[in-house]
């Protein structure tokens, strides 16, 4: 018992101590010192604003706004499209899920990233020793709009019809977006599905995890609703 109390003891003081939940303490600190009512708000607000997006119930909320539903009917997919998520672990994970879904299906893989990240993505995946005509290069892609709207174009071209895509599963929603109208039959394979359904009091403890977690999402959220990036 003594042992359990301290490790939660520990995560809740080490959530108050460190980045985000220091500038929560000191936003509150203001709000308590300062005079100017309206210095006094805009302390308060922006505590209360840090806290909710460095918690994890806050991302409970997103996910369930990001999930996408689509009725997959076809049996065996044309290709297997991965886009970039800059040079990052994210990148590498897509990657290994494309090569088990090469293993699969033994169909050609399109990597779409901007120029480094690309070659980078292509890389790895000859270094699993996929051949190098069963991969096709997207070097051009700066954003996810343009992931996407590439690799339409690469569709047209070599008659890929059934499409398995390879990405966050946070990430799907924005890419099936642009995917609208496209004609083209979509299956979405998430590299890196987390669970996050086991809760503890910890979930309402501020944590830089948390935090940066919430940060990717709110991207896509943005970035869903604007279709630039």
């Amino acid at each position: 018992l003594t042992n359990f109390l301290m490790f939660y003891l520990y995560k809740i003081i080490k959530g108050l101590v460190f980045p985000p939940g220091i500038f929560i303490l000191i936003f509150l600190l203001n709000f308590f010192i300062v005079k100017n009512k309206v210095l006094r708000i805009l302390n308060l607000l922006s505590a209360l604003i840090l806290y909710l997006i460095s918690i994890s119930p806050t991302t409970d909320l997103m996910k369930e706004f990001l999930k996408v539903k689509i009725e997959v009917n076809f049996q065996k997919p044309d290709v297997i499209f991965v886009p970039g998520a800059g040079l990052s672990d994210e990148s590498i994970s897509r990657i290994v899920k494309a090569y088990e879904l090469y293993k699969i299906y033994n169909v050609p893989i399109v990597i779409s990233g901007y120029k480094v990240e690309a070659k980078m993505m292509k890389s790895k995946l000859l270094m699993f020793s996929i051949p190098d005509s069963m991969l096709i290069l997207d070097s051009l892609a700066r954003n996810t709009f343009e992931n996407v709207r590439n690799f339409i174009k690469i569709s047209k071209i070599k008659n890929f019809k059934n499409i398995i895509i390879v990405s966050s599963d946070y990430h799907f929603k924005r890419i099936d977006k642009i995917f609208k109208n496209s004609g083209l039959n979509l299956k979405y394979i998430p590299s890196n599905q987390i669970d996050w359904t086991a809760k503890t009091i910890l979930d309402i403890v501020p944590s830089y995890a948390s935090f940066s977690r919430n940060i990717r999402y709110l991207n896509e959220i943005l970035g869903y609703f604007l279709i630039f990036q």
